[in-house]
């Protein structure tokens, strides 16, 4: 009987043969190692026998072997594709129940190498908020970062610089990396005056972008204000969708305590950018150079991740986990949009109520497929990964959870305390409010992370006692949790 093709193994590796190698090639390298690992001969192996003959059987056929090629690259398990999806489950075995089970999935999407990477030019607008509120030091310590800022870009690279108050002005439009004393100069003139309008430097300087928007050019915008603007929220919001929607990013830097998170996120969100938070000046410094590091980094452009469950399979909650934590909207039959892939892998968890009684043996319970544009062609590619788990009638032997994943749910588990006590006070209940954030402290404090289980703590005897928290220690504790992702090199363990 012919071997059943398994797309997840490297067939060319087993057979020690280049994935270009010819049927002769093909023919030689498996009589050599056939001989080498029969079970009669002295480094008899019938584990390896059996793989260097399963190998063969689906090379040495050229319709086979292209069928396993065309899975291959639909997983993306071919150098010729240049990310891959990863997955974890919190149970592989299940037992066949009556009633339904929760199962975790974590799928991660990560560069498969950088051949790319850095190539792409950028198209970015830097829109400033110069409101009266930003006088002093502040102002002093956003042009220093700028200047950091305009010294990295590289000549190919374009910039405009937008600064807003009650009014926007385009200081500089659209130049070439080559002009930089000329963004210098006009950064150096900045004089904060009047009040703070988002929408008005927001659209300027979406139009800057909108000039050289497409070909290899990767589209950003990145906003830093310290106030609240009024009335043009939802102005805002349908400007970021729309930029999204032709390519154009965004993200929020918001600096000091006074600026409005809620309104920030959902702005940084429906731009498919970040959002972050600003309590020191050298902050600032470090997270320009870094979203700047990020964005000439891109691998795959405009990634998309379609969840299609399994009969009977819900979809609880979906959260993404890295590069920052933060909730995810649940998609309604169309894929989730997940920005642009650069260096840092992307990744997501899935909360999966799982029907009662599946028939014994190995299911699929979702499929992942990831959509993104790659190469200076802009090529389409999609990966796909299938979860599976064995259900069985029979004992279920214990289960250790996936490193990788027991990680991230810890720190998951402390972002969402903190969020459910902002929600809990909003809702008048300060009492369940002080108890989750206390519990937040608590894990915070088992998690090494101690200088945020102090903020934790002081924010829910403050809540406990007036009420109501900082509007420093909320901003601390929200982006704080949201930054407990696990580091690059962090618990790794068998995929699903």
């Amino acid at each position: 009987m012919r071997a059943t093709i398994d797309p997840q193994k490297d067939y060319y590796s087993i057979l020690g043969v280049d994935a270009e190698a010819d049927a002769e090639e093909i023919k030689t390298a498996f009589r050599a190692l056939a001989k080498r690992y029969h079970p009669d001969s002295e480094e008899g192996d019938a584990e390896k026998f059996r793989q260097v003959q399963e190998a063969y059987d689906v090379l040495r056929d050229p319709a086979r072997r292209l069928a396993y090629e065309r899975q291959r690259e639909a997983m993306g398990l071919t150098h010729t594709v240049p990310f891959r999806i990863d997955g974890w489950v919190s149970a592989s075995t299940l037992p066949v129940l009556d009633s339904e089970q929760l199962l975790y999935v974590m799928a991660e999407i990560s560069p498969r190498h950088h051949r790319e990477a850095g190539k792409q030019p950028l198209n970015l607008a830097l829109v400033i908020d110069r409101s009266t509120s930003m006088r002093g030091t502040r102002m002093e310590n956003v042009k220093l970062a700028i200047h950091e800022f305009i010294d990295a870009l590289k000549p190919e690279d374009r910039l405009a610089i937008v600064a807003f108050s009650d009014r926007a002005e385009v200081i500089v439009p659209s130049v070439l990396g080559t002009e930089k004393r000329r963004l210098h100069a006009a950064v150096s003139r900045l004089v904060p005056s009047g009040g703070t309008e988002i929408y008005q430097g927001l659209v300027a300087g979406l139009e800057e972008v909108r000039r050289y928007i497409g070909g290899r050019y990767i589209s950003h915008v990145i906003l830093m204000t310290d106030g609240r603007t009024y009335g043009d929220e939802e102005l805002a919001l349908f400007e970021a969708r729309r930029a999204a929607s032709r390519g154009i990013g965004i993200s929020a830097l918001g600096i000091g305590e006074d600026w409005n998170d809620a309104f920030l996120d959902a702005l940084a969100q429906a731009g498919h950018g970040l959002s972050q938070y600003i309590s020191a000046p050298s902050q600032l410094q470090q997270l320009l150079q870094a979203h700047l590091r990020g964005l000439s980094s891109v691998v795959v452009r405009d990634l998309d991740l379609a969840i299609k469950l399994a009969e009977g399979v819900q979809l609880r909650s979906i959260y993404r986990v890295r590069p920052h934590i933060g909730s995810l909207p649940r998609p309604e039959g169309t894929p989730i949009r997940l920005g642009h892939l650069g260096d840092e892998p992307v990744a997501v968890l899935m909360e999966l109520i799982v029907p009662p009684g599946p028939p014994m043996g190995e299911h699929r319970v979702v499929r992942l497929e990831a959509e993104g544009l790659a190469g200076e062609s802009m090529q389409r590619v999609r990966v796909r990964h299938d979860v599976m788990v064995t259900f069985t009638t029979g004992d279920v032997p214990p289960q250790e959870v996936p490193a990788r994943l027991l990680t991230t749910l810890a720190r998951l588990s402390v972002y969402r305390l903190q969020e459910k006590a902002w929600t809990m006070l909003e809702e008048g209940d300060s009492r369940q409010a002080t108890v989750l954030l206390q519990s937040a402290a608590t894990r915070l404090f088992d998690l090494g992370q101690r200088e945020l289980a102090r903020v934790a703590m002081l924010e829910a005897d403050r809540v406990a006692q007036e009420g109501m928290p900082s509007s420093r220690g909320r901003k601390q504790l929200r982006y704080g949790t949201r930054s407990l992702t696990i580091s690059p090199n962090g618990p790794d363990d068998s995929r699903s």
